[in-house]
């Protein structure tokens, strides 16, 4: 993971933080790099772009981890 995306993904509640960041470390070992952007401040909704890689591997374990996913918006379950 990257100082940019550990540092944005930093903005995000701490519990929604850790799942972030679980994802990353998912889709990064199979090759798809994504970049963190607009981090909600304490909340839980983060928006990424592409790099390289494989968009479906982002889906899939988006939706192993219980983020909803829509587009390049992605938010943690909560409540």
């Amino acid at each position: 993971m990257n100082q940019l995306n550990r540092d944005e993904s930093a903005k995000l509640n701490n519990g929604a933080k850790w799942v972030i960041r679980q994802l990353l470390l998912e889709i990064e070992s199979r090759g798809v790099k994504v970049e963190l952007y607009d981090a909600a401040p304490d909340g839980f909704i983060i928006y990424y772009r592409l790099i390289s890689g494989d968009d479906s591997l982002v889906n899939e374990f988006a939706g192993k981890l219980s983020i909803r996913k829509e587009g390049n918006r992605l938010e943690v379950q909560h409540g």
